[in-house]
């Protein structure tokens, strides 16, 4: 019992390491502890002999998660000089050896290699949750969502010090005067509070869904619940974040119908108009949006669609590779222009990666859209309403809208509740207890469902 309960436990306290340690990329030491931390658990996952059978929506989510690892690895093939210096956008780097009088050498996919590289360990801490979840079973569900609760409350108490004296910032370089929390960007922090809304919800909606008198323990679920819902509008409200206020008009509406059983007659009309509304949210963002300031060369995300697209044109289909877009974009930006200010990123995650990735990536990204809508419609659909897969499919689609317009799966911390919304959505123990069967000389891993919230509709 206390060894089942130790593993159950593997997830929760790795997302809510997640949470204290993963808010930047400049945490370069707590990043490293996370990614050490997450290739032992997908080494256990790979090793382990009591593992479940993933449902064949997650089998296709951990093949599409081997072809991206695949992805990173071919961009870092050296190829023939008569072979990379053909490919589009090459033409520079060919100009720049034949002007130093050095011949053309054996140069891989990715212009830069090094950046490129680097984005394997990067990969393992999303990769480690969808292990954990679809072959090991390491969790429950409810520890899971205690994990984000204690996580977000923790960051919604920071913001409010860092607003009313100043401090402490975790990160050297941050966005000044506003309540980052955990993270280095108010965004991400905005992104963290949006992600926890409908976790929390589908806890409300559980005990809701519930006949009978409610018992002392799961009214004391349904008071926490309702007070955490309270502490992450106050957040929103502290943090401030215009792209968390719009984008929280559809999730606060998708968590509603999952928090309130009769909504469920006109669920597919809640769902409609909340995703009509995230896509008009992130679209207006993304037109009207500044990245930075009438003072500095960089003033709206539109400005930088613009170069990023022109950058595109120019270097598809063979993509410039991973991590090389703050170096490639240089050559877009007007000289007179530039100033200390610099683009880091496209403030877009899916035109950093058609530019980074080319016509592989652009085919990985349409492959999982279309796994991620058809898995939505499904559960949105279901007669057996599993009230955490919902909550995953707003989740994970409050942080694709978001990632519309910015570039918030560029931390430890969201990519590991990206992936754990994902998880949900693929049903893993519901299908392990009603299909699997032992192997032989293997025991089967199949969870108990007691502490979950998987309600009838």
């Amino acid at each position: 019992m206390i060894r089942r309960s130790l593993r159950q436990s593997l997830v929760p306290l790795f997302v809510l390491a997640c949470l204290l340690l993963g808010g930047s990329p400049q945490g370069v030491w707590r990043n490293l502890a996370l990614q050490l931390a997450a290739i032992a658990m997908i080494a256990w996952a790979l090793l382990s002999s009591r593992r479940t059978v993933p449902t064949p929506g997650g089998r296709f989510l951990l093949l599409l998660s081997g072809l991206w690892f695949l992805l990173v690895l071919l961009q870092l093939v050296p190829l023939p000089p008569g072979l990379w210096s053909a490919l589009p956008g090459r033409a520079p780097v060919a100009e720049a050896f034949t002007l130093r009088g050095q011949p053309l050498p054996w140069l891989p996919l990715s212009l830069a290699p090094a950046a490129t590289a680097s984005i394997l360990p990067i990969m393992a801490v999303p990769l480690a949750i969808l292990a954990a979840m679809l072959w090991l079973g390491a969790y429950r569900s409810r520890w899971c969502v205690f994990a984000l609760m204690v996580g977000t409350f923790g960051s919604v108490v920071l913001g409010a010090l860092q607003l009313t004296s100043g401090g402490p910032y975790l990160y050297p370089i941050y966005n000044t005067g506003a309540a980052t929390g955990l993270f280095a960007n108010a965004n991400h922090q905005g992104s963290l509070l949006l992600v926890t809304m409908p976790f929390l919800a589908a806890i409300i909606g559980g005990e809701q869904k519930k006949r009978g008198r409610i018992g002392t323990e799961a009214l004391s679920r349904l008071l926490i619940s309702v007070g955490g819902l309270a502490v992450v509008l106050l957040g929103l409200a502290l943090n401030g974040s215009t792209a968390a206020l719009l984008l929280a008009v559809p999730v606060g509406l998708a968590c509603f119908a999952v928090a309130v059983p009769g909504v469920w007659r006109k669920r597919r009309l809640v769902g409609a108009v909340a995703g009509l509304l995230l896509l008009a949210g992130a679209a207006g963002l993304g037109i009207f949006g500044k990245a930075g300031s009438e003072s500095t060369s960089v003033t709206t995300r539109a400005d930088i669609y613009q170069k990023t697209a022109a950058a595109i044109g120019d270097s598809f289909p063979a993509g410039t590779g991973l991590g090389s877009f703050e170096s490639y974009y240089r050559m877009y930006e007007d000289p007179a222009a530039v100033d200390r200010y610099f683009v880091n990123h496209a403030h877009s995650d899916p035109l950093e990666w058609v530019l980074e990735t080319g016509l592989p990536g652009t085919l990985l990204l349409v492959a999982f859209l279309l796994w991620w809508f058809r898995r939505s419609w499904k559960i949105w659909r279901a007669e057996q309403k599993d009230l955490m897969a919902l909550a995953g499919t707003i989740g994970s689609a409050a942080l694709l809208a978001h990632s519309l317009v910015d570039y918030p799966l560029r931390d430890a911390a969201l990519q590991a509740l990206f992936a754990l919304c994902l998880a949900f959505m693929c049903d893993p123990r519901s299908h392990a207890q009603a299909k699997s069967e032992p192997r032989r000389g293997r025991s089967a891993r199949h969870l108990s469902l007691e502490d979950d919230v998987a309600v009838s509709g």
